[in-house]
């Protein structure tokens, strides 16, 4: 594991990489499946399991698509100079806050995406349940 330093400006090293806040931002999506799959089995009602589940694709995948855009581009805008929200105080003015926000908006973005096709499937699993079994609910 690399020690993180500060250069000349005050900025911590080393720089984010893109594939590195993408990782981060997928394992705390694998979080955010698992209590995905909590809650609703904590739902006891068939239609409301479904609609939670439907719910929390498409309103995940909508979200995340437009945050990870929207991060991606942010990080292409600022390409040499990629700050962590702990460099802010570094910023020099308003379009430095581009740097600051990028990574913030991938790694949001992605642990939205992450949960999507797990709940997905789930909801097409449990709107295929019969009544009353342990999967579709009562």
């Amino acid at each position: 594991m690399s020690r993180m330093s500060r250069d000349a400006n005050g900025v911590l090293e080393p720089r984010l990489r893109l594939g590195g806040v993408m990782a981060r931002g997928a394992a705390y999506g694998v979080g955010a499946a698992v209590c995905v799959a909590v809650a609703a089995f904590t739902v006891r009602e068939h239609s409301t399991r479904i609609d939670l589940l439907e719910a929390t694709t498409y309103l995940g995948l909508v979200t995340g698509a437009v945050f990870l855009v929207i991060g991606l581009f942010f990080w292409a805008c600022g390409p040499d100079d990629i700050l962590r929200w702990r460099d802010f105080t570094t910023t020099t003015g308003p379009h430095d806050m581009v740097s600051v926000v990028g990574p913030s908006l991938v790694r949001a973005g992605t642990f939205l995406l992450v949960p999507v096709p797990f709940a997905y499937g789930l909801g097409e699993l449990v709107a295929s349940a019969a009544y009353g079994s342990w999967l579709g609910g009562t």
